[in-house]
């Protein structure tokens, strides 16, 4: 199985990947697990980062790995923001909920996806109304994820999902916006800010060398994160500048430029050698 989260990190801002598909997946192709996830976040607390910054570019996969990482990131004690790529479809766009406040981004060049849950099953009459029960339980509670995030309820999302046969429908990074389920769109021309990441550490009660104050613990509402400020800053500017500052120049080992007479010859380039030699 091909790696597909990879963690960056400093001591003020660390960087997840996740690639591929959420959960199982057939052989030779970029899963994404739970396990994984879990294995990094012990990481991340151990180097104690203040700020995560989470890139997805999945088209989904395993509900229950997608709702386990959420709910990881959940309990994360840092700031998160979460931005998509691409085709962002399904289990994603769950993960892409675990931001904090105003922190949920989207590429311009991206397209959003939700729809109703579905799985291949076989069994008797029973077990196949039992399986469909599971289904609806499970729609029901994607759509609460996506109203704790949000100002609309459970219903509006429930239409959207229920679109096309339950299939539901491709948005576009204005739409997803408009439908609350992303909080900015990123663009291409986004210019980093010198000094960003102190500012933001700084705006946040952190130093870049030392770790967050754990905040005493609240009762929340499930699947919403508490902030005690709302950020203003265009998060999205730490993950550039800290991508930046990690970035080294391309260098290709210098050669000779190649010789003549060591090219291959073509047959008649080598017959006339051949006869060249012979009048030698």
């Amino acid at each position: 199985m091909s790696q597909t989260i990879n963690i960056n990190a400093s001591t003020t801002v660390a960087t997840i990947d996740i690639e591929g598909t959420i959960g199982s997946a057939e052989q030779g192709t970029s899963v994404t697990t739970y396990k994984e996830l879990k294995e990094r976040l012990e990481q991340i607390e151990q180097l104690q980062t203040p700020i995560v910054m989470v890139n997805i570019r999945s088209v989904g996969g395993d509900v229950s790995d997608a709702m386990l990482i959420y709910e990881a990131l959940l309990s994360l004690d840092a700031h998160i923001t979460t931005r998509c790529y691409g085709y962002t479809a399904s289990a994603a766009t769950i993960i892409a909920q675990a931001a904090n406040e105003g922190c949920r981004e989207i590429a311009d060049s991206a397209l959003y996806l939700i729809h109703n849950c579905s799985l291949s099953t076989e069994g008797n009459a029973q077990q196949l109304i039992e399986q469909a029960e599971l289904l609806k339980k499970t729609d029901e509670r994607i759509a609460a994820i996506y109203a704790a995030h949000s100002d609309k309820d459970a219903e509006y999302y429930a239409q959207i999902m229920s679109q096309n046969g339950g299939q539901g429908v491709w948005l576009s990074p204005e739409q997803a916006l408009e439908a609350g389920l992303v909080d900015t769109i990123v663009t291409a021309d986004t210019a980093p800010t010198k000094g960003l990441i102190e500012r933001v550490a700084k705006w946040l009660g952190l130093t870049s060398d030392k770790p967050a104050q754990t905040a005493p613990a609240t009762q929340l509402p499930v699947g919403k994160r508490s902030d005690t400020q709302t950020t203003t800053t265009r998060s999205s500017l730490i993950a550039l500048t800290e991508g930046q500052a990690a970035v080294q120049p391309t260098t290709t080992a210098p050669i000779e430029d190649p010789d003549y007479q060591g090219a291959a010859l073509t047959a008649n380039a080598a017959a006339y050698n051949r006869d060249l030699a012979a009048f030698k």
